[in-house]
């Protein structure tokens, strides 16, 4: 069975899809670009190139941007981009802000539905592979689930959906 990186796609959102686009573009840059000069500066340095701490670590680096960037031009061949237009309000998909009032705990949380690809816990961004996503899917305002989380059960209402 296919991990859910192997998938033959995913999805994501317009915005996380023009964020990889600029991170690939970004990593590309600094791959062929920057690091040649950089690897070609540290290599005239007198000395055997596996004594040169220096050019070591740029080859790691230049091995590392490689696998990064191969990575990410994977990910945009297998995505399915999902346009705001596609989002729904009525109900709990990938792309929907959904405000959350804890059963257990402080005032309403919100949180975005994203693909694992784009998950950024700083922006209230959780995959719906989550457990918390995963019990939001498919559910509508108003109406309250229960989160199997490694930490318990967490029960939630939904207090409004949106993009």
């Amino acid at each position: 069975m296919a991990t859910k990186e192997e998938r033959d796609t995913f999805f994501l959102t317009e915005e996380g899809h023009e964020a990889k686009v600029e991170k690939l573009k970004n990593l590309r840059h600094e791959l062929y670009e920057e690091l040649p000069d950089k690897l070609k500066e540290a290599k005239e340095h007198e000395g055997d190139l596996r004594e040169n701490k220096e050019f070591m670590y740029l080859r790691e680096k230049q091995d590392r941007l490689q696998a990064e960037v191969k990575r990410l031009e994977n990910m945009l061949d297998k995505a399915e981009v999902i346009h705001r237009s596609e989002i729904r309000s009525d109900m709990v998909s990938i792309g929907t802000r959904v405000i959350l009032q804890p059963k257990e705990g402080n005032g309403p949380e919100t949180y975005t539905l994203v693909s694992p690809a784009e998950v950024d816990l700083e922006k209230n961004k959780i995959s719906m592979d989550s457990p918390i996503g995963e019990a939001l899917m498919g559910h509508q305002k108003g109406e309250e689930i229960v989160a199997e989380t490694p930490s318990g059960n967490r029960r939630y209402k939904i207090l409004g959906i949106g993009e």
